[in-house]
């Protein structure tokens, strides 16, 4: 059945998996996470909820929170802005054309979407969508600012300079007619027909993406395809760039609704996956670190010894590719029920109040302890609560099947041994 699967599903993942765009869009929010985790970081300072002193300190001190909201402002508040710049310059470079070039290409074409405001004689950019709000619209920008450039490239439709010119300058004008047809094709759009691209999405696609993210189904349909692609071997990294944009959507409003005090709206961002399921990596792997501990096989063991330390940091390919995880049926069972079973837990309780709302989504990146990160994002103990009875979950999940596991090594390590003997 395994084979038959493999021949299905292996192919259609890999295809996923290395896909251009996707794989663009996956670096390009990687990139950005020092921006991300900075501005919430600056967030989190001002609105710390406890101790009381502290938080009467914060309320009179205005300078210092003017200073540390400038890191909200310059960060999540321009989000777009990097994002356009990064992808052009990333898809440009999986073409092989100038990255430099695609990353202004894709800036310019994106700024062409934004609106102006005129008032008392003084033009200005409307900033709201320069924020995560417009990200869809940048990343869409981005990938048919840069197709067209490529399409130009490609027909020899470019500027042609004299060889001795330097190639810093060659390269310069051989992108002057790219970003012209990009920028003039989309302000002919946006401001010659009046077609505003962000209002659209933002009143269309991103509500259809923010109700599924929020719901129960998107997290379970998550654990599961990740199980899936990790069971067969591929890298499930591709699943968080598409839902990435919408985790950063959600998180911005998140943060929005803390700094005034309102209740936090979204669950659906992206720790509820990584930090209160994936303790110990993808596929929340730390319990079966305890368990290999443990265990009577010397085998297992000594993984167990060797994966506790990054698996504390959520890095557990290790695990996935030692124990192994990977094409091991008896330990799918548990791999796929222990995150399944967590993910209704902690939506449950995150649904029903019981934990706090994650207002400092973005302060805790999927590297921090699950223990820690629990706290930082809900700004509550309760946050790291729901990590410890996740973690007990899945220790008792895994447990029945760790054990049939490892009779089998055993039986092979006493078959090896025997073999050992009788060739002394």
């Amino acid at each position: 059945m395994f084979s038959k699967l493999e021949e299905v599903l292996v192919p259609i993942t890999q295809k996923v998996a290395t896909n251009r765009y996707l794989v663009a869009i996956r670096d390009t929010l990687v990139s950005t996470i020092p921006i991300t985790m900075i501005s919430s970081i600056a967030l989190l300072i001002i609105y710390l909820p406890w101790p009381q002193a502290y938080v009467d300190f914060m309320a009179k001190a205005d300078t210092l929170k003017n200073i540390l909201s400038q890191f909200n402002t310059m960060g999540m508040g321009l989000l777009s802005i990097y994002v356009a710049f990064v992808l052009g310059s990333k898809l440009a470079h999986g073409y092989g054309i100038d990255e430099t070039s695609g990353g202004l290409t894709s800036l310019f074409s994106f700024l062409m979407t934004i609106t102006t405001v005129s008032e008392d004689g003084m033009v200005g950019l409307r900033t709201t969508y320069l924020s995560a709000q417009g990200m869809f619209t940048a990343l869409i920008i981005g990938v048919v600012s840069v197709e067209i450039m490529r399409f130009t490239i490609k027909h020899n439709f470019t500027i042609k300079m004299p060889d001795s010119v330097p190639s810093s300058i060659t390269k310069t004008f051989e992108s002057i007619i790219p970003i012209a047809l990009s920028t003039i094709l989309i302000n002919i759009v946006v401001n010659g027909l009046g077609f505003n691209i962000n209002e659209v999405i933002n009143s269309v696609v991103t509500p259809i993406f923010r109700m599924s993210v929020n719901s129960i189904w998107f997290p379970l349909a998550y654990v599961i395809l990740t199980a899936i692609m990790w069971f067969f071997g591929i890298h499930p990294g591709v699943l968080s760039a598409i839902a990435t944009p919408v985790w950063l959507l959600n998180a911005e409003a998140n943060m929005t609704a803390m700094a005034a005090g309102l209740p936090i709206p979204y669950i659906g961002v992206k720790p509820f996956i990584f930090s209160f399921i994936y303790f110990g990596g993808g596929g929340g792997t730390l319990p079966l670190v305890i368990h290999m501990i443990r265990s009577k096989s010397e085998q297992m063991k000594a993984l167990g010894k060797l994966s506790l330390a990054p698996g504390l940091f959520n890095i557990n390919e290790p695990v996935l590719f030692g124990v192994p995880i990977v094409l091991n049926p008896t330990l799918l069972v548990p791999f796929v029920g222990s995150m399944v079973v967590t993910v209704i837990v902690t939506y449950v309780a995150f649904y029903t109040g019981i934990v706090p709302g994650m207002g400092n989504p973005l302060a805790a990146e999927w590297t921090v302890p699950s223990l820690i990160a629990g706290a930082i994002v809900t700004s509550s103990w309760k946050g790291s609560a729901l990590v410890v009875v996740n973690f007990i979950l899945s220790y008792f999940i895994y447990l029945p099947f760790f054990k049939v596991y490892e009779k089998q090594l055993l039986a092979q390590e006493e078959g090896d041994a025997n073999g050992t003997q009788e060739t002394a």
